[in-house]
């Protein structure tokens, strides 16, 4: 009877570690916005209702200390890889508002980004609240809720192992931030390249025309027109990005528990 409580207490905790770690760096949960408190209790009432679906930890009186501390950091990493791959589209959205805030001249404007909680410019924060309230619109808080789920009947408890295919689509998800920031930003730094282009031909004919001094104005007036007309085009963007990347997430899944 003792074994059996503490095999459940140990199999609660453990549920409890994989859901705490995804909590620190998925989309929503991890915000600064949300006292610890609260992630803390959303966590126990998820595990709670997730407890009756999952095998049992198998415990023994022979088991050591060390053994369960190593299978609670194969859960951490179980949580921290999947919390990982959902941040990805927010971390490329951020970089690519850096992008196109420095091409404005905003790039000394710094601004605290409560989605990625960075400091950033002006143009990564709006993208960064945009991004988040489409990821709302599409119930992308419940995919995580599901994802958890999903990830205890693929990789049981303890079962996570570092293969190289593991290895290589982190290393593949990672390296795809910079190509969702040159995608996202693409279309105002071709047009801000053009107005570069421009400038220096009017320097170059006309050295006493004073081009920084209406360079300056301009990029910033260029930049919020041209946001205002590809923000409709960003919104179905980041909508088609999240879908992606749960699928992505689940493809991760599986590899873990193969």
């Amino acid at each position: 009877m003792t074994e059996l409580l503490i095999s459940d207490f140990i199999t609660g905790l453990m549920i409890f570690v994989r859901i705490s770690a995804m909590f620190l760096f998925a989309p929503l949960f991890s915000n600064s916005a949300i006292p610890n408190l609260v992630r803390f209790a959303l966590a126990l009432i998820i595990t709670y209702i997730l407890f009756f679906n999952v095998e049992t930890y198998p415990f023994t009186e022979n088991d050591q200390l060390i053994f369960i501390i190593l299978f609670g950091i194969k859960e951490v990493l179980v949580g921290i890889t999947m919390g990982f791959v959902l941040s990805i589209v927010f971390q490329g959205i951020s970089f690519a508002g850096l992008l196109v805030g420095r091409d404005m001249g905003l790039a000394m404007s710094s601004m605290f980004d409560p989605v990625t909680g960075d400091d950033g410019n002006i143009i990564a924060t709006l993208l960064s609240m945009a991004a988040m309230i489409v990821f709302i619109l599409i119930n992308g808080h419940q995919f995580i809720i599901e994802s958890l789920s999903y990830s205890f009947k693929v990789i049981p408890l303890g079962a996570f192992k570092v293969t190289e295919g593991v290895m290589n689509l982190i290393i593949k998800f990672s390296g795809s931030i910079f190509i969702l920031a040159l995608k996202i930003s693409a279309p105002i730094m071709v047009a801000f390249f053009l107005i570069h282009l421009a400038s220096g031909i009017i320097a170059r004919v006309s050295p006493s025309f004073q081009v920084f001094f209406v360079l300056l104005p301009l990029k910033i007036g260029l930049g919020i027109f041209l946001l205002a007309i590809v923000t409709p085009l960003y919104i179905y963007l980041f909508r088609t990005l999240m879908y992606q990347y749960e699928d992505k997430l689940l493809e991760i899944v599986k590899m873990i528990g193969n």
